[in-house]
């Protein structure tokens, strides 16, 4: 029997993943070493400063920066492991002057990151739908509820007022009035506490999401999958595997969430909630692989493009490198 190539992976916890460490899915080829990191900042970190793993989740925008930067240190896959709309990541004060998106033009905005993926999308957002320069905006970064949070990698900001306040927290500076709103994937503490001094700026974000699916046919890509080059490069045909691997683990978990006997998960209408997101987005509604997602990765790198995220356009062939497809296993 040929020994099986062994392959570390960081990830989130997932139920679209957990097939991958608990046996469901399993490969003549690959054998996985699978760390389930307790948040993306720190798989992040570890596959990026620490130097662990030979694949992890990544931050779509961080992949798409170190490209534009002629970084070709890894591999990007058409995998999705976190995906999200993000009409709900505005946090303003209840009290305060911004009570719709056209109204944050020229205002002070908090950020955890400027290339936080969710962000790229948010201002992507209120640029095309609301006529929201970004130029136009005060940017303050900081951490959502701790402070010293940095930039994940270097890059240039031509054409935007973005100040770093390593000290203070966006929540502080929200409740505060020191900013006018934040924009941040994980909520303030304020907002997970239900503090009414906040509230969400899209106040039924939910309905915003589903109209908004419905009409444009983008479904948000928070991160993706990537291979260490040295990795791919020894054994090319393993990213084919790879891929194949967490599409499968994928598939079984939209089974399970449209299966209406027993929920997979602890929500009440879970499968009736799948099945929604069925008729809204398709009949694979969490979808892996180029083409069915290439409207949602070309706005996405427009926005990286008119964000400074990457110093020019990127092209989807170009991010996507793949294995040869004569590559074989």
């Amino acid at each position: 029997m040929t020994a099986l190539e062994r392959l570390a992976v960081g990830v989130g916890d997932y139920d679209h993943t957990r097939d991958l460490w608990t046996g469901g899915v399993t490969s003549g080829a690959l054998e996985l070493d699978v760390t389930v990191a307790g948040s993306p900042e720190e798989v992040f970190s570890r596959f990026l400063e620490g130097g662990e793993w030979d694949a992890a989740e990544m931050s779509f925008a961080v992949a798409a920066a170190l490209r534009g930067q002629g970084d070709d240190s890894l591999v990007v896959l058409p995998v999705f492991p976190a995906r999200a709309f993000r009409h709900g990541a505005i946090y303003v004060r209840s009290d305060g002057p911004v009570g719709e998106p056209a109204d944050l033009a020229g205002r002070r905005v908090g950020i955890p990151a400027w290339a936080q993926t969710a962000g790229v999308y948010v201002r992507g957002l209120l640029a095309s739908e609301f006529g929201v320069d970004p130029r136009s905006i005060e940017w303050i970064q900081a951490g959502v509820d701790e402070p010293g949070r940095k930039e994940p990698v270097e890059i240039g900001f031509e054409g935007f007022r973005i100040r770093s306040e390593p000290e203070a927290t966006l929540d502080r500076l929200l409740l505060d009035g020191e900013v006018d709103a934040v924009i941040s994937a994980r909520p303030p503490a304020s907002v997970e506490r239900r503090d009414r001094r906040v509230r969400r700026l899209f106040k039924k974000h939910t309905f915003d999401e589903m109209e908004y699916a419905k009409r444009s046919g983008i479904f948000p890509i928070m991160h993706v999958l990537v291979v260490r080059r040295e990795f791919h490069d020894a054994h090319p045909g393993f990213s084919f595997e790879l891929e194949r691997m967490f599409t499968e683990a994928k598939d079984r978990s939209i089974r399970r969430a449209l299966s209406a006997v027993v929920p997979s998960y602890p929500l009440p209408w879970a499968a009736a909630n799948a099945a929604r997101a069925r008729d809204l987005i398709g009949e694979d509604f969490w979808p892996y692989g180029v083409e069915p997602n290439r409207p949602t990765i070309e706005l996405f790198l427009d926005h990286c493009a008119d964000q400074s995220i990457t110093p020019r356009r990127l092209d989807v062939d170009e991010l996507f490198l793949r294995a040869p497809s004569t590559a074989s296993l």
